[in-house]
């Protein structure tokens, strides 16, 4: 993305997110739990991740530690379910797929949400057409929507919200179409609850008395762009009318890839702590491929329940690698050998994992040979095999995954209250008795 100004008058967007995604995905394919409490938890059934409309009503927080609110939660009739990845992603990939019926330019945001260009419609004609959005997707897949309609993607994302506060009143769909509207709506936006602008920037903000929307809106970008930055002069643009930051331009290669997660219950064996690494390390690695990137450096951290009156051990460590890599074997062995160096018998673990780091562009030509190391040489021969294992793990269930993956299973993820995958395995399908 280039540091200049300039921006366009004559587009529209539209920010479709699905309401509260997770426990939609739960409801829709369990009618008894429709209109109740709903709460979707962490991996390992740790935090509330996402909560319906009722149970929010409850006033069960997101984010909340499960243990502290189950009983409580459970007396008031919550429904509560393990995270399912699985049928998340399927009903996000279709939730996609029913909006790229009503436009060619469609940028997936996140899981749940995405921006839409509706570019050649009369002004009088979109808020009509945004609900023809919401109404569609609902009567197709399942899912409720809101819809937020702008000049630009921050306008765009701030009539979403405006949709989730007045839904109501609005029924879920919100067009800012006039300046008056859209000034209404800045002035009642805070300046953190921008898109883009972060906690930091906002209370520096605020030491300028630009507490709103609205006022950060009427400065001068060239001048914010002066004593800030291009991001922040470009916001204000934004919030003006004048179209200048494209959610397909956005950057979102990871400079550093970290696989990791809680086990369901403490471990304190060496080998089932080898096995759950190698786990990571075979997901770090398929991230980083995926991304088009290698890695330079791997590190491995190992780590205690700090919530248990029991022994704490916090250890780290990291290790370059002698070439700039995308092999998983070659993360396997480096972790493997900093997992020894840094596990200590008598300590219950509660969680693995491994970060990829240095992370640069995947360069089959360049590789620097050296007269005392093999690695670069043997590098260049196994992409073409990282490649295949990908495309195998992506194909079949099972698919190709190294031996000291498969050694133990206990370390595994808890999912004591996951659903079934309705939309992608036929082991789980419903069955009908008549």
């Amino acid at each position: 993305m280039s540091d200049n100004l300039i921006g366009k008058r004559d587009q529209v967007w539209a920010l479709i997110d699905a309401k509260s995604f997770y426990c939609s995905c739960e409801q829709l394919f369990d009618p008894t739990i429709a209109n109740k409490p709903v709460v979707v938890l962490s991996n390992n059934d740790g935090c509330c991740v996402a909560l319906s409309e009722q149970a929010k009503a409850l006033g069960i927080t997101r984010g909340a530690p499960w243990f502290k609110v189950e009983r409580e939660a459970r007396s008031k009739g919550v429904v509560v379910r393990s995270s399912n990845y699985t049928l998340y992603a399927d009903m996000s990939r279709r939730f996609i797929e029913e909006l790229s019926n009503f436009s060619p330019c469609v940028e997936q945001y996140s899981i749940d949400e995405a921006f839409v260009r509706l570019d050649g419609f009369k002004l009088d004609q979109l808020e009509d057409y945004g609900r023809q959005i919401k109404q569609t997707i609902y009567k197709n897949i399942g899912l409720p929507v809101r819809v937020g309609i702008g000049a630009t993607p921050t306008l765009a994302k701030l009539g979403n919200q405006a949709a989730k506060v007045y839904e109501q009143r609005v029924q879920g769909v919100v067009q800012i179409d006039s300046d008056h509207k859209r000034e209404w709506l800045l002035a009642r936006t805070d300046v953190q609850n921008i898109w883009g602008i972060g906690a930091k920037t906002a209370t520096r903000l605020r030491t300028m008395g630009i507490d709103n929307a609205l006022q950060l809106s009427q400065k001068s970008a060239p001048e914010m762009r002066r004593i800030w930055n291009v991001v922040l002069a470009r916001t204000v643009m934004e919030l003006q009318g004048i179209a200048c930051i494209d959610p397909g331009d956005i950057d979102e290669t990871k400079k550093q890839i970290l696989s990791s997660r809680s086990f369901g219950q403490g471990i304190t064996d060496f080998e089932e702590l080898k096995s759950a690494l190698a786990f990571h390390c075979q997901r770090a690695g398929e991230k980083l491929r995926r991304q088009g990137s290698q890695a330079n450096v791997v590190g491995v951290f190992l780590r205690t329940n700090r919530y248990k009156q029991l022994p704490q051990l916090n250890r780290s460590s990291a290790i370059p690698l002698m070439c700039p890599s995308q092999d998983n074997y070659k993360f396997i062995d480096s972790a493997l050998q900093q997992l020894k160096q840094i596990y200590k018998p008598g300590y219950e673990y509660q969680k693995v994992g491994v970060i990829l780091d240095e992370l640069t562009p995947a360069i089959d030509e360049g590789f620097q040979l050296d007269m005392f190391d093999t690695s670069a040489f043997d590098e260049a021969k196994r992409r073409e095999l990282m490649a295949i294992t990908d495309m195998m793990n992506a194909k079949f269930k099972n698919g190709i995954k190294p031996a000291s993956v498969i050694a133990t299973s206990n370390w595994h993820m808890k999912q004591a209250f996951r659903s079934n995958r309705w939309t992608t395995r036929l082991d789980e399908l419903p069955i009908a008795k008549c």
